[in-house]
This record gives C-alpha cells, structure tokens and sequence, in this order.
C-alpha cells in the first residue's frame, strides 16, 4: 500500500487524548483486582479466575460480513458482502453495487472475536471518485473480549447524494483493524450511484442475498428478525406512529428526570426572586410555565447536540448504543434538521423574556455546544455539564427582577454546579467498565473508590452554598427546612447507591433530583407565607 493509501487509512486521533497500552488476557485478569464492578465486566468476558483466552489457532477477529441496509429497498432484497467468499469480492471489484440516489442507508458490520482482547476495533471506510477522495468514514466497534457468537455494529448512518453531479461509479476501500493498527481485514468494492436500485440478476441476487453459511455464524436470519414479529411496547414512546419514535428517544422524553434537573435551578431563582421582589404569583407563574417549557425543548436539544457528537462512541457502550442515531434509526442529516426546529423553538422561548435575559441566556449556547465533547479531553466533564445545567439560577433571576443579584444567585449557581457533580457522576458510574475501553473519561472512572466521601464532600458544598443563597435572600424557616430534606435526600443517594450496579446507580441519580425538587419545595413555601401574610 502507498504512502498516501497509508494516510488515507489512518485512524482518527482526538487532540489530548492517549490511549492506554494494550494489555495481554493476564494483565486484564490481574488489573483493579479490587474493583467490584471491573471484576463482574471481566467474569462477562470469561476472565475471572480460571477463565480462557478462546480459541487462539483462529485469528483474534474474524469479519464475517458487510450489509448495506435501506429501507427504499425493494422487498426482500439484500446486499451482503461475505467475506468468506472471495468469488463474490473478486466480482464485486469488477461490477459495481448500483443503489440509488437521496435514499438513506447505514452499513453493518458482523464479527466474531476469537480470543484475547480487542481494544478500539474500529471500521475505516475510504471512498473515493476517480483519484479524489470524496469521504473517510473512521466509525467505532468497541473494545470486546473473546466471544464465538458473531456481533452486529452499525458503522454508518448516512442519506446517499443526489442529482446529476453525483451519479457514476465510486471505489470503496475498508478496513477493520485496532487501536495498536492491528488489520483484521481490508478489502475492496465498487458502488454506482443511479436514479433507481439495480434490477439485480438473479445469479448475482442470491450472492448478495444470502451469505454462505460458516459454523460460527448463526443464521443470517436470526441477526434481523422479520418486521412481522415487532417487539412488544417498552414505554409509551412506543405506541407513537413509527416515523415519530426515534425523535422522542433522541430527546429522551420517555425519561423526564433530565428536563427536571434543567428546570430546578431555573425554579429555585424564579421563585427566590419573586420572594426577594414580593412579587404577585402571576410572575412566578408565568416564567416557571415559560422556563418549564424551555427546559423541555433545550434538554431534547442537548441530547440530540451530544448524540450527534457521540453516535461512534455510544455504539462501544452497551446502555447507549440502541440510541437512535447509534443504532441508525436517523441519520446525521435528520438529526441536524431536527435539532434546528429544537434550537428554534428555544429562540422562541428565550424572546418572552427581557433584553438583558435574552444576551445571558444566549450566551450559555457554547457550554451546550461543547460540553459533549469534553469527555474526550478532562475527566471532569461532569462539570462542564453543571455549568451548562445551571444557568438557569441566573436566568431565572433576571427574567423575574430584570437583572441579576449576583450575591443570590452567583452562590445558588455553585450549589446547582456543585450538585450537577453529584447526581452526574453517580450516573457516569452506570457505564464505567465500558467507558474505560472506549477511551470517554469522566469523574465516576476519576474519582473511582473514593466516589463516596468525594460526592460527599460535593453534597455539603451544594447544600451550604444553596443555603447561602437563601440567606442572603431573605428566606426565613420553609426554605432551609426544604435544604434541610434535599440533605436527607443527597445523603441517601451518595451512601445507598451501590455505585457496581447499574440498576442502582439510576435509583441513585433519580434520588439526587429529588434534592432538587424539596430546595424548590422549601423557597416556594416561603413565598406562599410571604403571599399570605402581606
């Protein structure tokens, strides 16, 4: 391969980030001996005591097949490049796959890992048109352990281009390999863009249709059960028309916590201004139906920004990678399409409030904007995420007394950042043993066995700071009662939670936004005293 083939191949790096050296089966078995829920990852892997390595007279990965899937194809046709089958690759470099333009499509890949360990398996995709190379496709697999069953990962999500400029035929050269440059497997293959889908000859139709048969691979038809046998309903997200569906999980609207976490802080400020200014309850009612609202519509668009950023990465996380745009119900396009009705919507919202509110809360759109990317770079991205969460105890008080008190609500805004360190790491804790390989950092894998008395330490700071807050605002016995639950709350959280548990570590984040709900508890029950004795 030339030098410039060599560049064209090499993976994609992030600025800042070092991966870690790749470590044998017995230097895995040995690492964080300790750690409960590393120890309960490796015995999934079959790496607990006395575990094997696999088969090692097979090489470490095998690619079985490569899928072009669409839904505009015509029924009960495939294209399925088998790459046992050197017949069909050889054919495929001389007649090129002929689909058809503007229709979206994704690409599977199906593997199987061997033995040993695979650590940032990757697909690299180089198309070019002529001597010029039109796209490089550098998608995540995943860090895997040895495991004979064939796996299923989705490496592109995309919408093929249109019109007369795009039409004509183009070379595609792949390649699956691992973080240390390791290739498992690399070939080569032509696809044609045109009007319509080919018109497949039949000797050719049975050879993409259907894969050979190989003992380690199960049925193709079991990896793609028939439409006709839908799974039943998970949540009520699910009785929605299907068009509608992957837009009401890409916002996560069927897991409301997140909206709330938004709207708290903004509820605290709202409601301790109006207490501060003895203002009528038209006014708090008026901006906590508008910043509720808006918590709403800049949650799902925060979700759909980090999902956008994180499509690769959350296919490497077994909680994330049946998202919809990880799991290629959208695309890149549609997703950006919807997330521009999103950001619209928040503009909406945002101009019922006064200029000086309308610039504050403008300014907080980088936090959003890149706070998905801080994974990558710090292991505190959970306070990258507490910024960005609690603006709202600044926005809240300038749209209700037309400016901000910054000896309020600056402490307010460090006890939201403070908190957000709290509930976000206990969630960050649900995917550590996948984080870990997939190189996304974070507080729960920084702080590791000292989660409790750190997070303990965050829940005081949060709890003062907000009772700062209610001090230098006046607030009399109700607020710091309200404090004085969100403390019984926080504390349940950090020492209840069995931070090797998935299912634990969400009761845990959901107790955290309790605390948040009784601080809001304890201002709006002031106010009401405040309402009925003036």
């Amino acid at each position: 391969m030339s030098t410039q083939e060599e560049d064209d191949f090499a993976a994609n790096t992030t600025p800042g980030y070092k991966p870690t050296a790749a470590k044998s089966v017995d230097e895995y078995q040995k690492l964080d001996a300790n750690d409960e829920s590393l120890a309960r990852w490796k015995a999934s892997l079959g790496l607990g005591p006395g575990g094997t390595a696999g088969d090692t007279s097979k090489p470490k990965v095998t690619v079985h097949t490569l899928e072009l899937i669409s839904p505009s194809l015509p029924a009960g046709r495939k294209i399925v490049v088998d790459l046992h089958n050197p017949n069909q690759l050889s054919e495929m470099r001389k007649a090129p796959i002929q689909v058809k333009e503007g229709v979206e499509y994704s690409v599977q890949i199906n593997f199987s890992v061997n033995h040993s360990i695979v650590t940032g398996a990757r697909y690299i995709q180089v198309v070019k048109r002529g001597p010029l190379k039109v796209e490089k496709v550098d998608a995540m697999l995943g860090s895997y352990g040895f495991q004979p069953e064939p796996r299923t990962v989705t490496v592109v999500n995309d919408e093929f281009p249109k019109g007369m400029m795009a039409r004509g035929e183009y070379n595609v050269k792949s390649r699956v390999q691992d973080l240390d440059g390791e290739v498992f497997a690399e070939w080569e293959w032509l696809f044609k863009i045109a009007k319509e889908w080919a018109r497949f000859r039949p000797s050719y139709a049975s050879k993409l249709a259907a894969p050979r048969r190989f003992p380690s691979l199960r049925p193709y038809a079991s990896l793609h059960p028939p439409a006709s046998a839908p799974s039943p309903p998970t949540s009520w997200v699910d009785r929605l028309p299907p068009k509608v569906r992957p837009y009401m999980y890409l916002i996560r609207i069927d897991k409301p916590i997140g909206t709330l976490l938004l709207f708290y802080p903004c509820a605290w400020s709202i409601t301790m201004a109006a207490y501060a200014t003895n203002a009528p309850p038209s006014v708090p009612l008026t901006y906590l139906s508008l910043f509720g609202l808006g918590a709403l519509v800049m949650r799902g668009a925060g979700c759909t920004i980090n999902d956008m950023w994180d499509r690769n990465l959350d296919k490497a996380v077994e909680r994330t990678k049946t998202r919809p745009l990880a799991n290629g119900d959208i695309t890149p396009r549609q997703a950006f399409r919807f997330l521009g009705v999103q950001l619209t919507a928040g503009l909406g919202v945002l101009t019922q409030l006064n200029w000086y509110s309308i610039f504050l809360g403008a300014s907080s759109l980088s936090l959003v904007v890149v706070y998905p990317f801080m994974k990558r770079v710090t292991d505190w991205p959970q306070a990258v995420l507490g910024l960005a969460f609690n603006w709202g105890a600044l926005l809240g008080w300038s749209a209700v007394a037309g400016s901000v008190d910054w000896s309020v609500a600056l402490p307010l805004y460090a006890g939201g950042v403070c908190w957000t360190l709290v509930y976000d790491t206990i969630y960050a804790h649900q995917d550590k043993a996948d984080d870990v390989h997939a190189g996304i950092r974070s507080t729960a894998l920084y702080f590791g066995e000292r989660t409790r008395p750190v997070l303990t330490a965050f829940s005081a700071s949060a709890l003062s700071l907000v009772s700062y807050a209610g001090y230098a605002a006046g607030h009399g016995a109700p607020f710091f009662v309200g404090t004085g639950f969100a403390a019984l709350q926080l504390a349940r959280a950090v020492y209840g939670t069995d931070y090797a548990s998935r299912a634990s570590c969400w009761r845990g984040f959901v107790g955290c936004g309790w605390a948040g709900f009784w601080i809001w508890m304890g201002a709006l029950g002031d106010y009401a005293l405040l309402q009925m004795l003036g």
